[in-house]
């Protein structure tokens, strides 16, 4: 009896097999994580909550309609800005291209399962500002340089606004020292 257990239980651990109680539990099932290349259903755009709005500290190309903003046109906007602001101009993409569009081959029939994947997109909601130039102006009547951002807006699939989020407040202090 002694050695029918000195062989079972290196056996269990290798078919990963738990030895309980009760005897021989049944193998724990491991699942492997999802691939990178995971195709998606197209499914809805979420909106933005309405208690939590998008808003970024300074000039902010905003999505005024929901769309899908494909990877090609996000480098082309992050190309338009780079030429606009030179090597050393900070600006923020807050928009990412993760979910996979398939797309059939010319020609095929219908049925034989979904299409290879075809390219990548991002679902972006009205609201959500897609790119975005940190820098603040506190200064309240000097001109803003929106060129880069109508260059970019005419490129994108949606219409879009132009937000300009600062932190100046004007004179706060109404008291009197």
């Amino acid at each position: 009896a002694i050695l029918a257990q000195a062989i079972v239980v290196p056996l269990a651990a290798k078919l990963c097999i738990q030895v309980g109680v009760r005897g021989l539990m049944p193998p724990i099932r491991f699942k492997p994580p999802l691939p990178v290349r995971f195709k998606v259903p197209k499914g809805h755009i979420v909106p933005l909550p309405p208690n939590a709005p998008d808003i970024v500290l300074g000039r902010s190309l905003v999505a005024s309609a929901p769309h899908r903003v494909t990877a090609d046109q996000i480098e082309l906007g992050r190309k338009i800005l780079r030429r606009h602001l030179g090597r050393k101009g900070d600006f923020l993409v807050n928009v990412h291209a993760t979910y996979a569009v398939t797309k059939k081959p010319q020609g095929a029939k219908m049925g034989k399962g979904k299409g290879a994947i075809h390219h990548f997109v991002a679902r972006v909601p009205a609201g959500r500002a897609m790119f975005t130039l940190p820098g603040l102006n506190p200064f309240p009547n000097m001109p803003q340089r929106m060129a880069a951002f109508q260059e970019l807006a005419a490129k994108m699939p949606m219409p879009c606004k132009f937000r300009v989020q600062n932190n100046f407040f004007g004179n706060l202090s109404t008291g009197k020292r």
